[in-house]
């Protein structure tokens, strides 16, 4: 009957439904508590912009205005 096709659709949707979570906690584990890696090879001027906001703020995750560059005598 048609109801003998629900664990099979049951099963699709699983392998559908929990790789994209899987992978959020892999990133969390290993990327120290972030949910998303960065692919700096798909944009390599971010790259540069993340480690100015590193060298210059401390943090690349509080970004700050033309008043976090030192001044230079």
């Amino acid at each position: 009957m048609w109801y003998e096709i629900l664990p099979t659709i049951g099963l699709v949707y699983i392998c559908l439904a929990v790789p994209p979570y899987a992978a959020m906690g892999l990133n969390w584990l290993l990327l120290n508590g972030k949910t998303a890696g960065r692919f700096w090879e798909n944009h390599p001027q971010d790259f540069h912009l993340y480690l100015r906001d590193r060298r210059i703020t401390g943090s690349e995750y509080k970004p700050r205005g033309l008043e976090g560059i030192p001044e230079q005598k």
